[in-house]
């Protein structure tokens, strides 16, 4: 008998070191998500600013590629995300193939919110809005130096645009939306 209990203390022993072995290797119990982050806008004011700041640097980079006939088109990346972004690259890239130069700038005259949200929402934006850009600024000219504006050009645009946060290599918020949804002699009509 007595190596009977001598095997059995040995598997025992073989067996506790064993598992002794594997819950050393595991490390702690990992730390889960909060489950309540911080909201992103305490409220409509701060959410107006950031849309507001999100596109004036957008509006900033896409005057700058187009003062300088579409090269390097890319660098609409930094301010744009999702589909727009690579609308944007195609559309701004095609201006260097026509071989058109720019003068002046667009501007922004009104940036409007219709809605907000203190976190993402399930396509990932956080702000929902128009903005309205007097064109009036931006001059265009073909290789012959004639102009490529036509006369009855409206001279507002008004967009409607969605708002998303930015990448890690991006602004806090960029734009994930941006389609023409009136044209006019002012913002309001």
């Amino acid at each position: 008998m007595p190596q009977t209990s001598r095997a059995r203390s040995a598997s025992t022993i073989v067996l506790t070191a064993g598992l002794l072995a594997l819950t050393a290797c595991t490390g702690p119990e990992p730390t889960p998500p909060p489950k309540n982050s911080p909201p992103v806008f305490e409220n409509e004011e701060q959410a107006l600013a950031a849309g507001t700041e999100a596109y004036e640097s957008y509006l900033g980079v896409w005057n700058r590629v187009v003062a300088d006939g579409g090269v390097d088109a890319a660098r609409i990346d930094e301010v744009t995300t999702g589909e727009l972004r690579t609308f944007e690259n195609e559309s701004l890239s095609k201006l260097k193939e026509l071989g058109w130069t720019f003068s002046g700038a667009a501007s922004l005259e009104v940036f409007t919110i219709s809605d907000w949200y203190s976190k993402p929402d399930a396509a990932g934006v956080l702000i929902v809005g128009s903005a309205c850009v007097d064109m009036t600024g931006l001059h265009a000219m073909d290789g012959a130096g004639e102009s490529v504006i036509k006369p009855e050009r409206p001279a507002k645009r008004t967009w409607a645009v969605h708002i998303a946060p930015g990448a890690a290599d991006q602004p806090p918020y960029v734009l994930a939306k941006h389609e023409v949804i009136k044209e006019g002699s002012s913002c309001g009509e």
